[in-house]
């Protein structure tokens, strides 16, 4: 970090950041994660959940820390280290003076045995030196590991109670959690495969005779606008089960601000045939809601932004503006990608009824639809 661009002594800044960023974690590393601090600079972070550590997650620690530390104009820099192993390796890491750690980077020898380590600035992020060994084998005996099937409840704040879960799936390959639900860095790139993991995923929860709750499947816009891959998707939905049309809902993102009258229509006759409710996920608070045809959608879920929490609040009180139009056309006006509490509870003044994001529901192994939880309660544990 270039401390000396913010005109204050080491000792403050030293300070500044510790304060910050135990403040940010208190509100971002939710439970049963856990965090403590090593030294002003460093923690020790946790997480039963997971192998490994999300560097887009930590990208906007740094991120935050770029604006409080050095200004909207961005004047100085801000890169986090992340250091991942065994908690003796870990330990020997966090003692290393701002000297060492810098001759290390030049000379990864220098690292403590048995750690990886990944350098993150604001968006952006690089792996510096694995200690991980590389597992070969032959190409006949080589068998991919299955994506990550996890859950994110939908959660209905007038009631106070979990409605329904949006479907994610992450590949084993990948280093970031893919979700509709937390943020541009979070959305997949690869959109037919993560749509089709999604979908094998919830087939095997809908196999399940007990379960009841309703399942959101991610599904491509700009995938079902072309008649090529939308045929891909009709043959992935006639896998799904028509006695559960009910409990199916079509979670459709990348929408653009104003989608066509034709492909709104294709798009609705196409999933109606196999889903009970479909939900557009939009990432421009004045998305054209007027101009959908009468009863094409039942609802329109607004992606907050990326930003500090006044961009972000003011985001949504522009979504929220345009009520109005919503009501007129009986749809539904959803919140995601909501982060911290401040945000939940400008939601619940605002009177958004439908909420989703890590600080209502981190990624799950589980379903957590039909669950009563109060709202001072959340985020519910994964």
């Amino acid at each position: 970090m270039d401390d000396d661009r913010t005109g204050l002594d080491a000792e403050t800044v030293s300070r500044l950041v510790a304060k910050f960023s135990s403040a940010y974690l208190e509100t971002r590393w939710t439970w049963p994660r856990r965090f403590e601090p090593l030294t002003s600079y460093s923690f020790l972070l946790t997480d039963p959940g997971a192998d490994e550590m999300d560097p887009a997650e930590l990208s906007r620690l740094s991120e935050e820390l770029q604006v409080k530390l050095f200004g909207e104009r961005g004047f100085g820099e801000v890169t986090l280290l992340l250091f991942e192993g065994p908690l003796e390796a870990v330990t020997a890491f966090a003692a290393l003076d701002a000297s060492a750690v810098a001759r290390a980077l030049d000379d990864i020898s220098l690292l403590p045995a048995g750690g990886r380590l990944t350098q993150i600035r604001t968006n952006a992020w690089e792996l510096i030196v694995s200690a991980r060994p590389v597992e070969t084998a032959a190409p006949s005996a080589a068998v991919p590991e299955p994506p990550l099937i996890r859950f994110q409840g939908v959660y209905l704040i007038s009631n106070e109670v979990f409605v329904g879960d949006v479907i994610s799936a992450t590949p084993a390959s990948s280093r970031v959690g893919l979700s509709l639900l937390d943020g541009p860095a979070h959305l997949p790139t690869d959109h037919i495969a993560f749509d089709s993991d999604c979908l094998e995923g919830g087939l095997a929860m809908l196999s399940v005779p007990e379960f009841k709750g309703v399942l959101y499947f991610p599904v491509s816009y700009s995938s079902m606008a072309r008649p090529s891959t939308r045929a891909v998707y009709e043959g992935m939905f006639a896998k799904l089960p028509a006695d559960r049309r009910r409990q199916l809902a079509a979670a459709v993102y990348d929408v653009p601000r104003d989608p066509g009258f034709s492909a709104m229509t294709q798009l609705k006759r196409t999933l109606s045939a196999y889903f009970g409710s479909i939900q557009l996920g939009v990432t421009d608070p004045e998305f054209q809601v007027e101009t959908l045809p009468p009863g094409i959608v039942s609802g329109v879920n607004y992606v907050l932004p990326e930003g500090d929490v006044r961009f972000r609040l003011k985001a949504l009180r522009r979504f929220v503006e345009r009520r109005d139009f919503y009501r007129r056309k009986q749809i539904w006006a959803s919140i995601t990608n909501v982060r911290t509490r401040m945000e939940l509870e400008a939601c619940a003044t605002l009177q958004v009824q439908i909420v989703t994001g890590p600080a209502v529901c981190p990624l799950g192994l589980q379903p957590v639809g039909g669950r009563v939880r109060p709202m001072d309660h959340l985020p519910v544990a994964a």
